[in-house]
């Protein structure tokens, strides 16, 4: 004959399983994160060793310039970028406009010279985010802030150990902010940091930038494993007698991204572009 407890002997059971899971479970899910430090360490490499691999990608780019918003379509080559104007504060660009943006991107293919300033431009503009990465290490103090949805949200400010060897690192140094990441896979998704201080050149006779200015970098998944940087708003004021490698004010949006051949030529780009 089968023997079945009775009723508050099998809810005192069942109750007590409740409370072991409710107990254990925020106990798997609270463990200690690694120091913030550690985990910028593992972004940063991760970051510097996806940049390494130099893939080339098809995007469009959205960009204040001269007062106007400008789309471009824009594609990366080995001999350096090309682009084709495709809209002028949202509105796509007529026959006449067409025609003079032709004209140009005919006279750029035929110009070693515009080409070779062009993807040194570039070059130093991609470089603005490898540069910083690669002193964040040692430039800044972290602490963790939180959460922002499923990203998690870390501040910095200034490490007062650390001795900047380059303007661009004085830069950096100076800036405090918040810097949110992809816990997952440890990769940058936002950095937004503010100058906390004016930083001098040659004791402000080289020139200076003043104190307030920010930087904001927003970065975003393009495939399973590689990131792009989808975000770039600088905002500084100041007399940059000598800090050529950092725009002043810039604000650009990149989306739409595709990989294109890391072998694309220039003539082949255009090809891409008039498609």
């Amino acid at each position: 004959m089968l023997i079945f407890p009775n009723s508050n002997s099998l809810f005192r059971h069942a109750l007590t399983l409740v409370l072991v899971a409710c107990v254990a479970a925020p106990a798997r899910d609270h463990s200690p994160p690694v120091p913030a430090s550690q985990l910028i360490n593992e972004v940063v490499a991760n970051e510097l060793a996806d940049r390494a691999q130099q893939r080339k990608w098809m995007y469009v780019i959205v960009k204040r310039e001269g007062g106007q918003t400008l789309t471009e379509n824009q594609v990366d080559t080995k001999d350096g970028p090309l682009y084709r104007l495709v809209a002028i504060d949202g509105t796509p660009l007529n026959a006449d406009q067409r025609q003079q943006d032709d004209a140009r991107v005919d006279r750029y293919l035929h110009d070693p010279n515009q080409q070779l300033k062009s993807k040194r431009a570039h070059d130093e503009d991609e470089q603005k985010l490898e540069k910083l990465m690669r002193v964040m290490p040692d430039a800044f103090l972290y602490d963790y802030d939180g959460v922002a949805g499923s990203l998690v949200r870390v501040k910095f400010r200034p490490n007062s150990n650390y001795n900047p060897s380059t303007y661009e690192a004085r830069v950096a140094h100076s800036l405090a902010g918040t810097i949110l990441i992809d816990s997952q896979q440890k990769r940058l998704a936002k950095l937004s940091g503010q100058l906390i201080d004016q930083v001098d050149f040659g004791y402000g006779l080289l020139g200076h930038i003043d104190h307030g200015g920010t930087i904001e970098i927003g970065r975003v998944p393009v495939s399973a494993t590689q990131w792009k940087t989808a975000l770039i708003n600088i905002q500084l004021s100041g007399r940059l007698v000598f800090f050529k490698a950092v725009s002043k004010q810039q604000y650009e949006t990149r989306s739409d991204f595709r990989a294109v051949p890391a072998s694309l030529s220039l003539p082949e780009a255009s090809l891409l572009l008039s498609r």
